[in-house]
């Protein structure tokens, strides 16, 4: 086999088969079989994109596979559809119901590596985002908010940021299933890791940078109170430089896209978190502070 594939190499313009290969790999191509031999090809090149994508999504919707190998396959997969052709291409091979279903996998790695494929899949891709929706994955991702293992809830929150941003009928969706009110759950509760918190809280600024109406909504429910909670906690009690910018950032989108005025006592927690951290750390513009203060 190796003289046959240097055979093979040493008799092929270097720049067609480069080319080739590339078209082959991404899966805009197929190999001519009255040209080549597949089985040589795919000794020299590898199989193409859109097979592996498959091979992944077969191990992992296999129940006598391993937990090890679905979780390899799952990295794997993750790795290809980062290119938003092949994330697509989910779609296109109708991969979908198979991913999705293994949201509700019994194997926690399995059920973290399929919410990382999905919030991969879906960042900045509106056909991905309508995918997922049109597929039910939005239910069993967000029930994964409460998952038992903080890494799955960490991923489930990743898929849902990148789903929801710049996805209109995607926050429609989630507001309709109890979303916000499972988001306004991970902001008071106590026990929520600081890396999680500071995720939910850069996931609010970016939703309601452009929806006046929602801005509205979070100020009336009480996320707007537990969101200068947190600020005060990170200033008076805790130290998270990080987590206060978020939090200053965020209370300041929704007060001036919900037309609302600063308390007096909010000036003072912002005047404190200030003080203590520096505006030349925090990062605020000037014309911020002037809002807030």
């Amino acid at each position: 086999m190796e003289k046959l594939l240097q055979w093979a190499v040493n008799n092929t313009d270097q720049d067609a088969l480069s080319k080739q290969a590339e078209a082959i790999r991404r899966g805009e191509a197929k190999p001519d079989p009255s040209k080549y031999d597949p089985k040589v090809l795919e000794a020299i090149l590898g199989k193409d994109d859109a097979t592996r994508m498959k091979d992944a999504v077969a191990c992992i919707s296999d129940p006598e596979d391993t937990v090890q190998n679905k979780e390899i396959a799952l990295d794997n997969l993750e790795l290809l559809i980062e290119g938003i052709d092949n994330a697509c291409n989910i779609e296109n091979m109708k991969l979908w119901p198979a991913i999705i279903e293994q949201l509700e996998s019994e194997h926690a790695p399995v059920r973290k590596g399929t919410a990382w494929v999905c919030g991969t899949a879906v960042q900045n891709n509106p056909k991905a985002q309508k995918a997922f929706l049109e597929h039910g994955g939005l239910k069993p991702l967000l029930s994964l908010l409460k998952d038992e293992d903080k890494m799955v809830r960490n991923k489930a929150q990743y898929a849902i940021s990148g789903f929801l941003k710049h996805h209109q009928a995607g926050v429609d969706a989630f507001k309709a299933l109890n979303g916000f009110e499972a988001l306004h759950d991970i902001l008071k509760s106590p026990t929520t890791d600081p890396a999680m918190l500071r995720k939910v809280v850069f996931l609010y600024n970016s939703l309601v940078f452009d929806d006046e109406a929602l801005s509205k909504e979070l100020v009336k429910n009480g996320t707007l109170d537990d969101l200068i909670k947190v600020l005060v906690k990170y200033t008076k009690e805790e130290e998270d430089e990080d987590m206060v910018e978020k939090a200053l950032r965020t209370i300041h989108s929704l007060l001036v896209k919900s037309k609302t005025n600063v308390s007096a006592e909010l000036k003072q927690h912002v005047q404190e978190a200030k003080e203590k951290y520096g505006a030349e750390n925090l990062g605020l513009a000037d014309s911020e502070w002037k809002d807030l203060l």
